[in-house]
């Protein structure tokens, strides 16, 4: 079953390209025409158009903050179900918990992870999908929403610590400085917005818990009753924590409420096991590297898949590749 996402963001993106002057019939391919007409009757499209289409849009028109743009331009009540709950949250802490619960509801392409850090708090997200052209543009534009989204709980003023892009800087810094009213990192060792510990629970004016409780079972409701796919379910997890040394089958088997033989059997009856799904994550995970990374190294690469140190991304390299770094490289750029 293909990862799909909520088409509300398409909708969205289809507005903002006409408000804007983007010719989305000449930039995108019919593969993505198709999916952006169909965001206009269908409920769910494939995960992976949104990140696509982002990216395309920004090469081709050579807006590099087109993600923060469009995010800024957009309805923050015209995304998935997911944006029912966010202006009766009561807490900075109540609102990433219940994006990081229900953000599959909105894309399968996207995770997030909360980690503490002394007296920061850094919200991190996390591609779980390989995509074709790279991803920049699309974690931009999350991120940006999820400061919005911040912003409609604890006022407009508010301001995290630090954005942190694992991707290079744009030529152009200004907007996104302006918008963010933060510091900025470039070429950081993952994608988050990091904030003041104590703002995580800093009551909101208009949270409202009860209204929160209440829609969060009627999101429950609608999470039980979509079809899973067990694989899939499962490889997210794995990126999602592959970094931090987390895609342990223990682990994996823990977020997926099973134990661990029961995580065994269950993809045994599929034909597969742990070993062979972590092994396409990291293959997955090493090809988007290259793909994107105009100056890689092993270190960075090692963190990506999980290894503690250059010389095991080396021999995950020759060993389950069968290619050295150059090789590898020069065979998926073309």
């Amino acid at each position: 079953m293909e990862p799909t996402a909520h088409a509300g963001a398409m909708r969205q993106f289809v507005l903002f390209a006409r408000a804007t002057g983007l010719p989305l019939d000449e930039i995108l391919d019919d593969e993505l025409k198709a999916v952006a007409d169909s965001s206009a009757t269908e409920e769910r499209i494939p995960a992976s158009a949104m990140v696509d289409m982002m990216q395309v849009c920004a090469a081709v028109s050579g807006r590099h903050d087109l993600g923060v743009a469009f995010a800024m331009w957009g309805n923050l009540r015209g995304y998935g179900p997911l944006s029912l709950l966010w202006d009766h949250c009561p807490t900075l802490a109540e609102m990433f918990r219940v994006n990081q619960r229900y953000v599959h509801l909105e894309s399968a392409a996207l995770a997030t992870r909360i980690e503490e850090e002394g007296d920061e708090t850094a919200v991190r997200h996390l591609l779980l999908l390989p995509v074709r052209y790279g991803g920049s543009q699309f974690l931009e534009g999350t991120m940006t929403l999820g400061m919005r989204v911040a912003r409609l709980v604890l006022g407009e003023d508010w301001a995290p610590l630090r954005f942190e892009f694992d991707h290079p800087a744009p030529r152009d810094t200004r907007y996104l400085r302006g918008i963010f009213r933060c510091p900025i990192e470039f070429r950081a060792d993952r994608n988050a917005m990091v904030v003041r510990k104590s703002d995580m629970t800093r009551p909101a004016p208009a949270g409202n818990a009860h209204m929160l409780a209440y829609l969060e079972r009627h999101m429950a409701t609608m999470d039980r009753a979509r079809p899973i796919d067990l694989l899939q379910q499962i490889e997210q997890f794995i990126a999602a924590n592959l970094m931090n040394g987390g895609a342990t089958l223990p682990n994996v088997a823990g977020l997926s409420a099973m134990s661990v033989r029961t995580l065994q059997r269950q993809l045994a009856a599929r034909g597969v096991s742990f070993a062979d799904l972590l092994a396409g994550v990291r293959k997955r995970t090493a090809e988007e590297y290259f793909r994107t990374e105009n100056r890689p190294n092993l270190t960075q690469l090692a963190y990506r898949l999980g290894y503690a140190d250059a010389s095991a991304a080396s021999r995950y390299l020759r060993t389950h590749l069968d290619t050295g770094t150059r090789a590898f490289m020069a065979s998926i750029r073309f």
